[in-house]
Order: C-alpha cells, then sequence, then structure tokens
C-alpha cells in the first residue's frame, strides 16, 4: 500500500482551497472504490482529506416541484431504503440495490458511486498493459482483449470501458435535469457541478452506461464528438 497521511475538514471552503493547493490530496468518503484504486497503483495519492463531516451533503430532500436531490455524502443504503425514493423514483433505489454487497452500500457515498473509475481490468491491474487511462497515449489494452462486459456504442479508439455504476445509468433515464453550471434544462438525470467533465454514455450489452473521459482522452478524443456517438451526455451531481 502506497503510504499517505489522514486529515479530516467540516469546512467545505476549506476543503476546496485545500485540493486547489495541492495536487497530491485526494478526497475520501466512503474510501470503497479510492482505497481499492490505491491497493491496484491505479492512483498514488500521499495525503487523504476526509469529508465525511462537511455539513448538508448528506441529505435526501424530496422537493415541492418533484424533484429528488441527493447529497453527495448520503450512504448508498439510506438512499436505497428512503420511502420517497422507493416510491417515487424506484429504478433509482433498485439500481442501488444492483450495486456490490450490502455492507458496501452502507459505507459508499453516492457522489463516489457516480465518480468511480472503470473497473476495466487493463486499468485496475498493475500488468503494464497499455491503457490511456493510467499510462496516456500507450493505448487501449480491452478494444482487441478482454471486453465482454465493454462498450458496443459510444466508444472510441482511445477507450471502450464502461461506467460501473448502476444508479448513474438509472438517473441517466430521467428527463428533467437542470445544469447547474448554466442554468439551462438538459435530457440527461444527472446535474452537473461547474468545472466538472461530462461522462460519455456508452452501451455494453443489455445495459447503457456512461464513462468519464479523463483529461487525456477528452483532448486528443474530443468529449463532445463522443459524446454524440454516444447518443446522450450524462452529468455527475456533487451535492
Amino acid at each position: 500500500m502506497h503510504p499517505f497521511s489522514l486529515s479530516s475538514t467540516e469546512d467545505p471552503a476549506n476543503a476546496i482551497a485545500a485540493h486547489a493547493r495541492d495536487s497530491q490530496l485526494a478526497f475520501i468518503a466512503g474510501g470503497t472504490d479510492l482505497l481499492g484504486l490505491m491497493k491496484d497503483r491505479a492512483t498514488f495519492p500521499d495525503r487523504l482529506l476526509d469529508i465525511n463531516r462537511l455539513p448538508g451533503m448528506a441529505h435526501i430532500e424530496s422537493r415541492p416541484d418533484g424533484a429528488l436531490r441527493i447529497g453527495a455524502l448520503a450512504r448508498m443504503s439510506d438512499v436505497a431504503a428512503d420511502p420517497q425514493v422507493r416510491q417515487r423514483f424506484p429504478v433509482i433505489a433498485e439500481g442501488l440495490l444492483f450495486a456490490a454487497s450490502g455492507q458496501l452500500r452502507n459505507m459508499a457515498s453516492m457522489g463516489g458511486n457516480i465518480m468511480q473509475r472503470t473497473r476495466c481490468a487493463y486499468f485496475r491491474d498493475d500488468d503494464d498493459a497499455p491503457c490511456n487511462k493510467r499510462r496516456p497515449g500507450s493505448g487501449c489494452s480491452a478494444l482487441h482483449g478482454i471486453n465482454r462486459n465493454h462498450a458496443i456504442f459510444g466508444w472510441s479508439e482511445a477507450c471502450v470501458a464502461t461506467h460501473p455504476s448502476d444508479v448513474a445509468v438509472a438517473r441517466a433515464r430521467r428527463s428533467d435535469c437542470r445544469d447547474r453550471s448554466t442554468g439551462k434544462a438538459g435530457r440527461a438525470g444527472l446535474t452537473l457541478p461547474q468545472g466538472a467533465r461530462s461522462p460519455v454514455l456508452r452501451v455494453r450489452a443489455g445495459i447503457g452506461s456512461g464513462c468519464r473521459c479523463d483529461q487525456w482522452q477528452a483532448d486528443q478524443f474530443g468529449a463532445a464528438g463522443d459524446g454524440r456517438r454516444g447518443a446522450q451526455a450524462l452529468a455527475a451531481q456533487c451535492g
């Protein structure tokens, strides 16, 4: 395991400022994805900042206009069990229950689930196989390798991996999204925080899935163009 230091904060402004100052700092909530990435040697943060105590970030709010607002730090199991979610948005509850085990859902945050990295074996395994997400420009081993569960539509020569979140797919089916950064109505079911890159919808056999473009992939191949081929852009909610 890569050595790291751990600190915590209760102030959102301090968390944002700390990340802006330190490129080797990573936020940690449930840690169900980040710690796995560190064990797989796919990421090497020197410092972790625990954000679990940020105020107002774990709420589940059913709004008068019919919308549902879920905080980034809400636990997956809490959202899946919420009576309003189960009654009014059963596809979200079912999507969450498809994910992982009960123990992991008790720990995993909604923001972390949507923003998690791909589960492609070539990305997760530290075996020096070409992977543009690990080593930009090296190629995509899954393109002609082990790709049974990868994208059949919406892929590019840079990457054929799909997003691992079941609930992201469920929420993409909603049609009442509004982009927070622009105020414009959209057709995806997730709202996009300012400065975030929208993931690209990719479809594999039996399921639609979104995949966040790494900056290299977005620059080299064009996230917008890839999104048009994939049909529908998704966006990730952060709170």
